[in-house]
């Protein structure tokens, strides 16, 4: 099987698994166990699907996955990942390595036919902007779960990393909690913004995802700057992190 053959399979399965998550698999999950919230469940559940479209990548020889720090990333309890956001398949990824995490969902997907069923029953924050979405994440912050965030708002161009957005930023000043930043690479890039899907290199592409140091908010908060100047130079720093590990290879 060609690899563009092998490529599209993987997209087909992505999108029967999210149907079938939605319309039969949730549900039933959300019947059989009473020991999580329902969101909860629908998110281990998810993790579960995403798992399965990564292993099927990686044994279609479209992909090969290499993590750096992972363990950091499948503990309970809340933490603020922050990641670049190099290909599609991003969320795919750090969703089968973390067994729960609510991410951040633009409206587009969110009404997406194929997904809507899935992002409805895991409770993601749903992206409509201002600062609900921050006082959202927090809450989910001090309630114990872990929040995902891409700060580029949309894929990385080709030439590396995008502008970030100060939302992360404002999260982590708003809940007091630290920032784990995480470092996506694809070798060779593909899956990249506006380029299609069949658009595929001839040979396998490894992503790598590693966790970096995490970057305190608290001499931010304590520095009597206001909110906004804060969060600029909070943003600053996590995209400093950021360059300074791509270009240290």
């Amino acid at each position: 099987m060609s690899r563009v053959l092998r490529t599209g399979a993987a997209f087909l399965l992505f999108g029967t698994i999210s149907v079938a998550l939605a319309a039969v698999v949730i549900p039933v999950a959300r019947r059989l166990s009473r020991d999580l919230p329902p969101d909860l469940r629908a998110q281990r559940v998810i993790h579960r699907g995403y798992c399965l479209f990564i292993w099927y990548m990686v044994k279609a020889g479209v992909m090969t996955l290499r993590t750096e720090g992972a363990d950091r990333l499948k503990g309970e309890g809340a933490v603020l990942v922050v990641a670049n956001h190099p290909t599609l398949i991003d969320m795919c990824v750090l969703g089968s390595i973390m067994p729960q995490v609510d991410c951040i969902v633009n409206v587009k997907r969110a009404e997406n036919p194929t997904l809507r069923g899935a992002v409805t029953a895991a409770g993601y924050v749903r992206n409509d902007g201002g600062a609900a979405v921050v006082n959202e994440c927090a809450a989910r912050l001090r309630a114990g779960r872990t929040v995902l965030v891409f700060p580029e708002g949309t894929r990385s161009p080709r030439s590396g990393l995008g502008p970030f957005k100060r939302g992360a930023a404002h999260v982590a000043l708003r809940s007091g909690h630290e920032i784990l930043p995480v470092l996506i690479t694809c070798d060779p890039p593909t899956l990249l913004k506006g380029q299609k899907w069949y658009d595929v290199p001839d040979r396998s592409f490894q992503v790598t995802v590693r966790t970096l140091d995490p970057i305190s908010p608290k001499p931010y908060a304590s520095s009597g700057d206001s909110a906004g100047l804060a969060a600029r130079k909070l943003t600053a720093e996590l995209r400093e992190a950021f360059l300074k590990r791509m270009e240290s290879g």
